[in-house]
């Protein structure tokens, strides 16, 4: 039986490669695993086609073959009877499609990875100003995030831009925030991330240290030169004072000292 069974197939083999049509014959085995909404529940198919038309299917839920056609139900047959393959088929529902789905479930919808934030002016700042200042959320997954303003602790709803969502195509995203405003000494301006990766809300401070170290070399600058004014003003009045009253010594001024006694004349 299984000789008459492979000359057969050898003949239809041989009937085929000689009337082989002008566009050839193509022959697919698709392996396709499919998932119910939680993943768990898993659907393993293994689809034989010739010339894009399905000849066998297997159906992990029937646990066996079907064909499709004379041809197909005798080759559905034929795989069922090999208890290999069989065995084969039922272990590929964990090697295959249960594997790549924790996989699948690891690298997308367990995957957190929390953003990097940055603050900081897109051009020179400077306080009474009006500037443009930067947010920077990058390397977060997954996409969903929201970013706001704040300042002095009360959300900023104008003057606010943001770009889209964009990926960086490493499995992670990235966005950025624009904020325009007239700085001010001593106010807080900061950037609040809400990600599904972090516990609570990111907020980051712009520094403006750069500014405050600015002004304050500004001051040191202008009291050393009230300083220094000072100093040459003092030496400038005392050397006019000397000139004007002169308080040297008898001897520096042209004074003879009185003579001994005895050198005096008497007459």
């Amino acid at each position: 039986m299984m000789g008459l069974y492979f000359l057969y197939r050898l003949t239809v083999s041989v009937v085929l490669l000689c009337n082989t049509p002008a566009g050839g014959y193509v022959y697919q085995m698709i392996y396709d695993c499919e998932y119910g909404d939680n993943i768990t529940d898993v659907v393993f198919l293994v689809k034989n086609l010739f010339n894009r038309k399905i000849v066998t299917l297997y159906d992990s839920r029937v646990g066996k073959y079907v064909g499709f056609g004379e041809y197909g139900m005798r080759n559905a047959a034929h795989y069922n009877s090999q208890a290999w393959k069989m065995e084969e088929r039922k272990r590929q529902v964990e090697t295959l499609c249960r594997y790549d789905a924790r996989l699948f479930r690891r690298s997308t919808l367990d995957r957190l990875v929390p953003p990097v934030v940055k603050v900081h002016p897109a051009e020179p700042a400077d306080y009474g100003k009006r500037t443009m200042l930067e947010c920077s959320v990058v390397g977060f997954f997954p996409q969903e995030v929201r970013v706001s303003w704040l300042r002095d602790g009360a959300e900023v709803n104008t003057d606010v831009l943001s770009t889209d969502i964009l990926a960086d195509g490493d499995w992670s995203f990235q966005l950025h925030s624009y904020l325009e405003l007239t700085p001010r000494r001593g106010e807080r301006v900061s950037c609040r991330v809400d990600h599904s990766s972090l516990r609570k809300s990111l907020e980051v401070d712009w520094d403006t240290s750069s500014l405050d170290a600015k002004y304050l070399k500004m001051t040191v600058g202008i009291i050393f030169f009230f300083l220094g004014f000072t100093a040459a003003a003092g030496g400038a009045a005392y050397y006019w004072w000397k000139q004007r009253f002169d308080f040297s010594p008898l001897g520096s001024q042209g004074h003879t000292s009185p003579r001994h006694p005895s050198e005096l004349l008497i007459f």
